[in-house]
């Protein structure tokens, strides 16, 4: 079983409340998922597993892994794993990494630890909005398709991709229809914005 993701970044949301708050047009629907705090220890090998797209952390004390499977920056494609076994299993396979995974962290070291306050919505039945406020002081905001993906059919990689495509373009679509509700401008990821400020570990 696969989980992909896909995410598109925005700076902030571009009013105060979206439940309240009618823009034109309207979303068909929207829910408050309320809002929780969690805490992020990001680890890589001098920033060779990130340059490949691959980050590695413990969120409140779970390890996940976010492989990137397309896109860019501000409109990435994940698939994503979860716990020590299967993110060993991944790095293990890994031909152009050879660093020793064995021990408390994958033999690899922490670059970075942030502790983030985030507010969910669900609009439209399917779309989740976020948006992120760190312990540093920065805001940033996406809205994400999960699909769970059960497929043991010929060239998974190709239809993985395909899905992740599917689910770009009807992010895309959303934000476009519902412009009014995020700020425009260039946004920043939370960890670009630790580096900037703290540089790297």
């Amino acid at each position: 079983m696969l989980l992909l993701e896909v995410e598109r970044k925005f700076r902030c949301l571009a009013v105060k409340n979206l439940l309240h708050y009618h823009g034109v047009p309207a979303f068909q629907s929207i829910e408050y998922r309320g809002k929780k705090t969690f805490h992020d220890i990001y680890y890589d090998d001098s920033s060779f597993l990130s340059s490949k797209g691959v980050w590695v952390r413990q969120r409140d004390g779970h390890w996940q892994a976010k492989i990137r499977r397309g896109g860019d920056f501000n409109n990435s494609k994940f698939e994503e794993l979860s716990g020590r076994a299967e993110i060993s299993r991944y790095l293990a396979q890994l031909t152009w990494y050879n660093t020793n995974i064995h021990g408390d962290t994958f033999g690899l070291s922490q670059m970075a630890a942030f502790t983030t306050l985030r507010e969910r919505w669900l609009a439209n039945k399917e779309f989740t909005i976020v948006q992120d406020v760190t312990d540093f002081g920065h805001t940033v905001g996406e809205v994400e398709l999960e699909c769970k993906v059960d497929y043991d059919g010929h060239d998974l990689e190709r239809y993985r991709d395909m899905r992740m495509a599917q689910m770009d373009a009807k992010i895309d679509f959303f934000m476009q229809r519902y412009a009014w509700a995020f700020c425009p401008g260039v946004p920043m990821g939370k960890l670009t914005a630790y580096f900037e400020k703290f540089g790297r570990s």
